[in-house]
């Protein structure tokens, strides 16, 4: 019992003491925020963005030609390669077809014949048409009789039948010798149009069938072809303007609807969009694959640049500051990243401030001097 009346003696004369010192006085409990220099901050304004939808499409030719054959034959020679610029009415393969020279070597025998036997038929026109002058002359005076004046007649009007049979003769020749050369020109087959060889179908000695593509031409004028999913029917015109963006190139441009089927796929409940591109570089060609965006609806929203941000493991945030200067570190959802700016989801507002530079000598708690 003495030693509970001696303990709480002693916890009374502390408490007596301590009641009779000194008060503590506000202002020595007052936080002390460190300076900082060498930041910039910069006031955050919403901004007006274009929200997008965006499908996935293929860089097609405008005009892509598949070059084939008329007629059959070996392959003699190939002019061209892949990747080669072509003219209108450059060669690009010839054709040994045995059958076809022999066609034109026959119909030039039979123009010659036809020429030498027209010759023939206009000299004796003209025998005879000498001799029936001189008959007509006699029976005239009465020198000959009606009879032999007849069959003088009669041998001149054969004359000129056969004459006029040999012309007809000569036009059917020259007819089957054209026909003949054309088809022997369809030995040598010709760009028919101005572009770029894409493909090469066929190699030396093959043979050629008619109807079948030996080489796809495109020409340098290119459109994008997307498939775009049926809601987005009413937001698609003629004329929409679209980005476009070809990644295996880094390249990003625009271009504006030119063609929209009618018919939606009922597998894919799309329907097709054909769009023109102003891109006009030397590297595209047919195939690449692209990304169009289409625009859909503005929207206001607030973006910071991707330099302010700070990351900690997981977390991402900003030193915002307030009316006094005092830095804090405020956590952030941020959304799409774009030309070096960040969208922001949640943690700020509009009119706030924030560093944007200089965040590494920010400190959360400190005061921007």
């Amino acid at each position: 019992m003495s030693n509970l009346v001696r303990i709480g003696g002693f916890i009374f004369s502390v408490l007596l003491l301590s009641g009779c010192g000194e008060k503590v006085k506000p202002d020595e409990h007052k936080v002390e925020h460190p300076m900082v220099e060498g930041t910039i901050v910069e006031t955050l304004q919403p901004l007006e963005v274009t929200e997008f939808h965006e499908v996935s499409g293929t860089v097609t030719s405008v005009n892509t030609s598949l070059v084939s054959a008329k007629v059959m034959g070996e392959v003699k020679d190939i002019k061209v390669h892949v990747s080669d610029t072509v003219q209108k009415g450059d060669v690009l393969l010839v054709i040994h077809s045995p059958d076809i020279e022999a066609r034109v070597k026959a119909a030039s025998e039979a123009l010659g014949e036809a020429g030498k036997v027209s010759r023939m038929a206009e000299e004796n026109k003209g025998l005879m048409e000498k001799t029936f002058e001189r008959f007509n002359k006699l029976y005239q005076e009465k020198a000959i009789s009606e009879q032999e004046f007849d069959e003088v007649r009669t041998k001149r009007e054969v004359a000129v039948l056969e004459y006029a049979l040999s012309q007809t003769s000569v036009k059917k020749a020259e007819a089957a010798v054209e026909e003949a050369e054309a088809f022997r020109n369809y030995t040598n087959i010709r760009s028919p149009v101005h572009g770029i060889i894409a493909e090469k179908k066929i190699d030396m000695g093959s043979m050629t069938v008619p109807g079948k593509p030996l080489f796809i031409i495109e020409e340098r004028n290119y459109r994008v072809e997307v498939h775009v999913n049926e809601e987005m029917i009413p937001l698609i015109i003629i004329g929409t303007p679209v980005e476009i963006l070809i990644d295996a190139l880094g390249t990003k441009t625009e271009g504006t609807v030119a063609e929209i089927s009618r018919q939606i796929d009922t597998a894919t409940r799309t329907f097709r969009v054909k769009i023109n591109m102003k891109e006009s570089s030397t590297l595209l060609r047919g195939g690449l694959y692209s990304r169009v965006r289409f625009p859909v609806e503005k929207k206001t929203k607030l973006f910071i640049k991707e330099k302010a941000l700070i990351t900690r493991g997981e977390l991402r945030g900003v030193y915002a500051v307030d009316d006094e200067g005092i830095i804090t570190l405020r956590i952030v959802k941020t959304g799409k990243k774009k030309d070096g700016v960040l969208e922001v989801l949640s943690g700020l507002n509009s009119g706030e401030r924030i560093i944007v530079d200089g965040v590494d000598k920010a400190v959360d708690g400190g005061r921007i001097r």
